[in-house]
């Protein structure tokens, strides 16, 4: 029986694409460490139809070939993988000009005795299930943090904000060149009993945080391929015009990692990862971008519609 059988499931939809960017990849107990983990990777190519799907595979590839004979600290293994399909990437590119531009968002989970820890770039979350909670653990690389913020400090309305055509552009990308943002695991996230580990491409966030928790918590107890399955017809049936392309990773650690989890442990931990993705997201000067991008798109609106920049929503 696949070690794995019951506790992984994946699943893929297009969309109103009609080709698939998205691609993803599966390590059990990866590389040469006794411990290496199992890693889950998704890569969300982007560069139109053959370049972003050149972008994720080769993504997928060399980062599976990379963590498979590397060793070490998990931590250093995830950069060492990131920094090798970057570098693929510029390879592809130099040999071939027709696929200058393409690029891929990438995030990558493993879970070991240690716990759980990641990397990514870009904008495709990674979220943990726990007792019925969910929360979301990486950064998000696109501009809607950044927007959420100006509303927050009161530099853009609510309804600027959601009508902004930057609003799902990419802060950090990996794409054969600098990496301008990466968030990584500043320590390991102890698993528990229960616990979920769900990776997707930014197409499921199609849906709400709050639908995707509660088809969780109403699925629980089914196969996690009928999970996947009744995640992706919610995103079909929400009836999103331009639907992006959609993939989903859903794993549920081994029973016998750390103690079960309830609802009071959750919240009790909620500090503890609070505390891990604040650290995780200063890496790369996070809060000076935010600064700078602040000020850039305040100038900007002001001078597009002076009344509209003054305008103000309670939020």
């Amino acid at each position: 029986m696949n070690r794995l059988e019951g506790r992984f499931a994946a699943e893929q939809i297009t969309g109103d694409r009609k080709y698939q960017e998205d691609d993803y990849g599966l390590i059990e107990g990866g590389g040469p460490d006794a411990d290496g983990g199992d890693v889950l990777l998704l890569a969300d190519g982007m560069g139109g139809h053959v370049s972003g799907d050149t972008a994720s595979r080769t993504v997928v590839k060399v980062f599976v070939e990379t963590y498979n004979r590397t060793d070490g600290p998990v931590a250093d293994r995830l950069r060492a993988c990131l920094f090798a399909a970057n570098d693929a990437l510029a390879d592809a590119t130099s040999r071939n000009p027709e696929l200058t531009g393409m690029g891929a968002t990438v995030t990558a989970a493993v879970v070991s005795q240690c716990g759980l820890e990641w990397i990514s770039v870009g904008d495709s979350p990674l979220w943990l299930f726990r007792a019925g909670r969910l929360r979301r653990l990486n950064a998000d690389h696109s501009m809607a943090p950044v927007l959420a913020n100006l509303v927050k400090v009161g530099r853009m309305t609510a309804k600027q904000a959601a009508m902004d055509s930057n609003r799902h552009a990419l802060r950090s990308a990996v794409m054969g060149d600098e990496i301008h943002l990466i968030d990584v695991s500043p320590r390991p996230v102890e698993m528990r009993k229960g616990d979920r580990v769900l990776l997707a491409s930014d197409g499921l966030m199609t849906l709400k945080d709050e639908e995707i928790s509660r088809i969780l918590r109403e699925t629980n107890d089914r196969p996690l391929d009928e999970v996947v399955c009744t995640l992706m017809d919610a995103v079909e049936a929400a009836g999103e015009p331009y639907q992006d392309n959609t993939t989903v990773l859903l794993y549920v650690p081994e029973a016998d990692i750390g103690g079960e989890a309830t609802p009071e442990d959750a919240s009790a931990e909620e500090d503890d990862l609070d505390d891990a993705t604040r650290v995780s997201r200063r890496e790369g000067g996070l809060r000076r971008l935010w600064s700078a991008i602040a000020e850039r798109l305040t100038t900007s609106m002001r001078r597009s519609n002076p009344a509209d920049a003054d305008e103000r929503e309670d939020t």
